[in-house]
């Protein structure tokens, strides 16, 4: 039986719906599907403490029950018709006493409200209610068992069987690390702890692992939550076999005997070999008479066509005592057709029938290749908080990232799972590359994928994910990604009738109010820089130095880099990286990636050691939340949307996210042209971002959105239409507009991003353009406006930067300066700054020249404006040559709305 899952909520019961009568409802629609509306009236007049009491109900129409939910307990709520002596006298003034408050509540509404609040409460019979951890709760109100059906309570109310379940923990503790940094399991009660739930540890050199605290955790019986933590010796150096100094006096040689031998340390050297290669620590340092325990084994990667077979001596339970070598023994993997050939060639078969045989063999294997990517995840040492992920080789010989493919998550019978979010990864079944449509002037999509995205914050995502699967039944329609809070559905689609499911689906499932649009596929705003500027010209441009005087950052704020992945291992990130993330594996096993996000992670929060270098963290002092949302390089618009999520639920305290989707070719569009397209397209997706910033803004978590890089206006990326996030454009030394930047309406502050120097894979530094390079600078500053004010509001932060930044040329706004912001964080100034006007660039050159439209600068700070002449139109006018040109632009337009999808 399906059912919903309400965070902080359990199931307890549930009821049939022809058991019982007179519904109390609210129009043509009982109380159990309005439930929303009781506890919005609840809210505003019972005291918080009681809001619990009215059960939570989550009707499963397929069956026609209703599923009752309460808090979650530590002891099995009981009916109050089975309680006796105290325990019942206790329940009963409780109930009394709750009852009591609801109804004097109700005494203060009248309306709609009091309808709702006497309906929920008209029925509390004592058989409806449920007993525990010092709550009652009232399950199937607003509604009477049908007496003439059944004649006992207990008939129409079913308790769910119920198994309670407890986490196991397991901490690696100080001197060693456990693949994910911690090991959470949920077992039912009486389990009994075996090998398999315990974790491998990966043990530091010189220590050994003794046990774990409070108790060895095989044998144990699971009946509550436990935790064990990994204890460790210290090994002291072993003692040189042949030092004078070490040697003890002639006399004490018998008595010490006994203590040297005890104290005595041994290497055990783990070797790999020719054919293969070792994850873990090579050495172990033992001390005389211990044993080496099969989590202080490393794990051993052989070389392709290699197979490890095992060691040339077993290590596992071996006493130590001496110095010990383990080498791994390999043997060579014939693939299994080379063996049928040796047969086939050495049993004398008639060589037509080798040439079939060959042919059979030939199709078996092009079957392989497209099941080449469906390799297993390697065991690797975390590095700085990250897991290097492994990278898979396809026959061909390309390189595939492992992020698994896009597979539905869910039954024939569209129950979601636990989880509060699964993206689906890019490739599909097997590794196959994903259908990607090319759209000129608009994002590229997935051509077998939709997105579900629910209009009402409300709304139920997973009673949306059962319709759709009675709507849509089949095989090929699946659901691949969700998330429970944005209230989204990624489902997939055959290719041919991805049209025609876009146009019918609303038709298909009535009951919810949905928009549907196609999963896009983001790109990188980042490219390598094609002109050599000074290396590290934007640290001094933006006073970096100065503000440093202020703050350098806090370790309490965390900046996440939303981005394709990190080089966790880069020296620019020594023990700063926190809360790793792949929006795909759900876990901190991140790729390489391209480079862009070791770039912008390190401008936003990497070390200041490389400062004279020209690449330097705008604040040093931060922790940095990498969050990988790539997969195979592309990112669906469902992923970035993750990533952003996860980062807000972790308590990041600002999110930079240099991606955003493509518009290349409008800018041959007029402005006038390109507002409307802001105006009216991409509407679906700006009303998506609108609740993520929104999100935000509650977390008072502070979202930064490079610009975009197509020369238009900033507002058509549709992320860039709210005022609950900072968009950033570029400039280049000059203090122009790069000739790439977005520019104009949804400009909120511009920062350097021609000729970037950063960290970038592996272990070294290139200089990069874009407003993926300015967005990190941005980002780092208000980290560090954070790090002076925890609760800092995009508001805040925006007239700050505003009001603080550099005059600039041309139509973006000031350049951030970050002494001058920090200044204004620690006297309080956040009040709203005065309008700027625009200062044309410079012979009229650059995206954002002062042709554009909207005046958005005035002069800040002690900067002087910069001056220029204002270009003179040319004498005469050609009419004719305009009239062609606006003929070629209305030609333009209509070719590129015929390949926009219909809104």
């Amino acid at each position: 039986m399906a059912a919903h899952t309400f965070r902080g909520k359990q199931r307890l019961c549930y009821t049939e719906v022809n058991d019982f009568t007179d519904f109390q409802g609210i129009g043509h629609d009982p109380l159990y599907r309005r439930y929303d509306s009781v506890l919005s009236v609840v809210k505003k007049v019972v005291p918080q403490h009681l809001w619990h009491f009215l059960a939570t109900p989550d009707y499963l129409e397929d069956s026609d029950q209703i599923c009752w939910y309460v808090d979650q307990w530590d002891e099995r709520p009981t009916r109050l018709s089975e309680l006796s002596g105290q325990e019942l006298d206790e329940y009963q003034e409780l109930l009394k006493h709750t009852v009591e408050a609801y109804k004097m509540a109700a005494s203060e509404l009248d309306g709609d409200d009091l309808q709702i609040m006497a309906g929920a409460i008209k029925y509390a019979d004592s058989g409806q209610v449920y007993c525990g951890d010092g709550k009652v709760y009232l399950v199937a109100w607003g509604m009477k068992p049908a007496t003439h059906r059944h004649k006992v309570i207990g008939t129409v109310i079913h308790d769910y069987d119920y198994v309670k379940k407890f986490k196991v923990r397991f901490d690696a503790g100080a001197h060693g690390s456990i693949a994910p940094l911690d090991r959470t399991v949920s077992l039912a009660g009486g389990t009994t702890l075996t090998e398999t739930e315990v974790p491998q540890v990966t043990v530091h050199e010189g220590w050994t692992l003794t046990g774990w605290l409070p108790d060895m955790p095989v044998g144990q019986v699971v009946n509550a939550d436990m935790a064990f933590t990994a204890q460790y010796d210290q090994c002291p150096p072993p003692v040189p076999p042949h030092a004078e100094d070490c040697a003890p006096d002639a006399e004490e040689e018998n008595d010490g005997a006994d203590d040297e031998e005890e104290n005595t340390c041994y290497n055990c050297r783990f070797e790999a070999g020719e054919h293969g290669t070792l994850n873990g620590p090579a050495t172990l340092h033992k001390t005389a008479g211990s044993t080496i325990g099969s989590n202080e084994v490393p794990a051993v990667t052989p070389h392709k066509g290699y197979r490890f077979t095992g060691w040339s001596s077993s290590p596992i339970n071996v006493a130590v005592d001496g110095d010990k070598v383990f080498v791994a023994q390999y043997e060579r993997v014939v693939p299994w057709y080379k063996r049928w050939w040796l047969w086939l060639t050495g049993s004398g078969c008639l060589k037509w029938l080798l040439w079939l045989l060959l042919a059979l063999l030939l199709g078996l294997l092009l079957i392989g290749v497209l099941k080449g990517c469906e390799g297993c995840t390697g065991h690797h040492t975390p590095v700085n908080g990250v897991v290097p992920a492994d990278t898979l080789t396809r026959a061909d010989g390309s390189m595939v990232d492992d992020n698994g493919y896009a597979r539905p998550v869910t039954g024939d019978d569209g129950q979601l799972p636990d989880d509060e979010m699964i993206v689906a990864p890019v490739m599909g079944e097997g590794g196959s590359e994903p259908p990607i449509v090319e759209q000129p002037g608009a994002p590229s999509i997935m051509a077998n994928r939709l997105f579900l995205f629910m209009e009402e914050e409300n709304d139920n995502v997973e009673a949306l994910a059962r319709d759709f699967k009675r709507a849509y039944p089949g095989e090929q329609y699946g659901i691949i990604g969700y998330d429970k809070e944005v209230k989204l559905l990624v489902i997939q689609v055959p290719e041919a009738e991805r049209n025609h499911i876009r146009q019918t689906i609303n038709r298909r499932i009535p009951g919810h109010k949905f928009i549907v649009f196609d999963e896009e596929v983001y790109e990188l705003n980042g490219q390598a820089s094609t002109q050599s500027e000074p290396a590290g010209w934007h640290l001094g441009a933006i006073h970096l130095k100065q503000g440093w005087a202020c703050t350098k950052g806090s370790a309490n704020v965390k900046v996440a880099i939303v981005d394709d992945s990190i080089q966790a291992g880069h020296p620019m990130f020594r023990g700063r990286i926190v809360d790793a993330y792949n929006v795909f594996t759900q876990n901190n096993t991140l790729s390489m990636g391209e480079g862009h996000g070791t770039h912008t992670a390190a401008l936003a929060a990497g070390s200041a050691d490389y400062y004279n270098r020209g690449a330097s963290g705008v604040a040093p002092g931060c922790q940095i939340m990498p969050i990988q949302v790539f997969d195979n390089k592309r990112c669906p618009l469902s992923a970035l949307v993750a990533g952003v999520m996860y980062a807000l639920h972790h308590n990041a305290d600002v999110v930079n996210i240099s991606i955003g989707p493509s518009f290349k070719g409008l800018n041959v569009l007029p402005v006038e042209q390109q507002a409307e397209i802001a105006r009216t397209q991409f509407r679906n997706v700006a009303l998506l971002w609108a609740r993520v910033c929104q999100l935000a803004a509650r977390k008072r978590a502070i979202l930064v959105f490079a610009a975009g890089n197509d020369d238009i206006l900033t507002s058509i990326p549709p992320e860039n239409r709210n005022a609950s996030s900072i968009v950033v454009t570029a400039v280049d030394p000059r203090l122009c507009p790069t000739s790439f930047t977005n520019y104009g309406p949804g400009s909120d502050i511009s920062a350097p991003g021609k000729g970037i120097c950063s960290a970038f894979p592996v272990n070294t530094f290139k200089m990069l353009d874009g407003t993926s390079m300015a967005a990190p600078i941005v980002t780092g500053t208000i980290a560090l406006m954070k790090s002076l004010k925890k609760d800092l509001t995009v508001a805040q932060a925006r007239n700050v930067l505003y009001r603080t930044g550099a005059a600039v040329y041309g139509n973006i706004p000031p350049m951030v300066l970050v002494d001058k912001a920090l200044e204004a964080v620690r006297q309080g100034n956040f009040s709203a700054p005065a309008e700027r006007a625009i200062t044309p660039v410079p012979g009229g050159a650059g995206a954002g020249g002062s042709s554009q439209a909207n005046p958005i600068a005035s002069p800040a700070g002690n900067m002087p404006p910069p001056t220029a002449a204002t270009p003179q139109p040319a004498g005469g006018t050609d009419y004719d040559a305009i009239r062609r040109k606006i003929a070629a632009y209305k030609q333009k337009i209509e070719e590129l709305e015929k390949l926009l999808p219909h809104k």
